[in-house]
C-alpha cells in the first residue's frame, strides 16, 4: 500500500438480482437500503432492471444485469463487471456465488435446509447442494444470519468458524411497529373477515419444516381448553394447508398478503403460532415481535435465539404446552400486555442499521486482514 494513499469508501458489487418477496428478497432490500447509507462504501448494485431494489440512497450506482440468476452467462457478465467496476470485494445475498469474480467474494447463508430435509428431488437437491459446498469454497468468507446457522456451518460442512461472522436480519421499521390506526379493524373485517380475536399462522412452500400441523392441533386444543372461540389465520401458500386431512373450525386461508397487510394483522392478533421444526433465523417471529404480537414458537433452529425472552418457546411436538400458551393468552390480559411488552423489548434489538455496520466489518476484514483501520488505496 503506498504512503499516504488516499482515504475511499470500499467498492462493493452486491447481487441484487434476488430481490423479490422471498426472505433473501427481504435481506437484500433491508441490508441494502441501509448500506446505501454508509459514507464508507460504494455499492455498485447489480440487479434486474424489471425488479429494481425501491428506496436506495445516493451512494450506489445500480447496474442492469438481465441474464438468468444460474446461468453460465451471468457468471461470465459478473466477472467482467467485477473488472470493469474495480470491485474490492462482491457480495452475493445467495448460496450463488460469481465464481471467476476477480475480487474476494463474500456470501450469505441463509440455512441449511437442502442438507438436513428432502424439500425437493433428488437430482434438484443433490444440485443445490452442489451449489452450496462450491460457493463456500470460493469465498473468501460467510455471513450466517444466526449462529443456528453459523454452527450448521461448521457441523454440516466442515467450515472453520474464522471463515464465518454472524450477522442478524432485522425486520423493516417503517412498516412493522406496535403503533395501531383507527381504521385498521374494519380493513381487517373488510378484506379478510377477520376480527378480533385471533390467532396467526405461517405457512409456506417449505411446509413439512414449518410444522403446520402440530400449529394447528394446538389452536384446536386450545379451544377445548377453555371453550375459547377465536379465529385462525393462515397466511401463506395453501401447499401446507392442503397437505392437512383434519383441520379446526374456523380457519381463514390468506394466501399471499401484502407486507404492510400482515403487520396489520399482527398488530391485532391474539398471538403467532409457529412451532416450525428448522428456520435459519425466523423473520415472521421478529415482525410479529415488532408489532407486539405475543409469540409461542418452537426451542429448533434459530427460533429460541431470535424470539429468546421475547416470548415463550416448546419442543414442536409439545401441543399441550402450546395449546396451554394459547388459552392463556386469549382469557388473561395481563397475559398478553406481559409478552407483547417483552416481543416489544426483544424486537428492539434487531435492526439494518446495525446489520449494515457489523457487514461493513466484514468486508473490512477481507479486504484488509487484521488492520481495517488500514486506507484504502485508489484501486488501479
Amino acid at each position: 500500500m503506498r504512503a499516504n494513499a488516499p482515504r475511499l469508501p470500499l467498492r462493493v458489487g452486491f447481487d441484487a438480482r434476488w430481490y423479490n418477496n422471498s426472505g433473501v428478497g427481504t435481506y437484500v432490500a433491508g441490508l441494502l437500503g441501509a448500506m446505501s447509507k454508509l459514507s464508507e462504501v460504494e455499492l455498485m448494485v447489480y440487479e434486474d432492471p424489471a425488479n429494481p431494489v425501491p428506496e436506495l440512497a445516493a451512494n450506489c450506482s445500480r447496474k442492469p444485469v438481465r441474464c438468468g440468476k444460474y446461468s453460465l452467462r451471468a457468471q461470465i457478465e459478473l466477472a467482467s463487471l467485477c473488472r470493469k467496476d474495480r470491485l474490492h470485494l462482491f457480495h452475493s445475498p445467495f448460496y450463488v456465488a460469481p465464481f471467476f469474480a476477480s475480487c474476494p467474494v463474500v456470501i450469505t447463508v441463509h440455512d441449511l435446509i437442502p442438507f438436513l430435509f428432502p424439500i425437493a428431488p433428488w437430482a434438484k437437491q443433490a444440485l443445490v447442494r452442489f451449489g452450496y459446498q462450491a460457493a463456500v469454497k470460493k469465498s473468501a468468507h460467510i455471513i450466517a444470519i444466526s449462529a443456528h446457522t453459523a454452527r450448521d456451518l461448521r457441523e454440516v460442512l466442515h467450515l472453520s468458524g474464522e471463515h464465518i461472522t454472524v450477522v442478524h436480519n432485522a425486520a423493516r421499521r417503517d412498516v412493522f411497529g406496535p403503533e395501531r390506526q383507527p381504521d385498521e379493524l374494519r380493513y381487517l373485517q373488510e378484506k379478510y373477515q377477520l376480527q378480533p380475536r385471533y390467532v396467526v399462522v405461517a405457512s409456506a412452500g417449505n411446509w413439512q419444516t414449518k410444522n403446520l400441523q402440530a400449529a394447528l392441533a394446538a389452536l384446536d386444543l386450545a379451544r377445548q381448553i377453555r371453550e375459547e372461540t377465536f379465529q385462525i389465520a393462515v397466511f401463506g401458500p395453501e401447499e401446507g394447508l392442503n397437505s392437512i386431512r383434519t383441520r379446526p373450525t374456523n380457519i381463514h386461508a390468506l394466501g399471499y398478503i401484502p407486507v404492510p397487510d400482515l403487520a396489520i394483522l399482527f398488530r391485532h392478533a391474539h398471538a403467532f403460532v409457529t412451532p416450525s421444526l428448522y428456520e435459519g433465523f425466523g423473520l415472521p417471529a421478529l415482525e410479529a415481535m415488532c408489532c407486539g404480537c405475543p409469540v409461542i414458537a418452537s426451542d429448533q433452529g434459530a427460533l429460541p435465539e431470535i424470539v429468546a425472552y421475547g416470548g415463550q418457546v416448546f419442543a414442536p411436538g409439545d401441543i399441550a404446552g402450546m395449546a396451554r400458551a394459547v388459552a392463556e393468552l386469549l382469557c388473561r390480559r395481563d397475559m398478553l400486555e406481559r409478552w407483547r411488552n417483552s416481543g416489544l423489548k426483544r424486537a428492539a434489538d434487531f435492526s439494518w442499521e446495525r446489520a449494515a455496520r457489523e457487514t461493513l466489518r466484514v468486508y473490512h476484514r477481507v479486504v484488509f486482514g487484521e488492520q481495517p483501520e488500514m486506507m484504502l488505496a485508489a484501486a488501479d
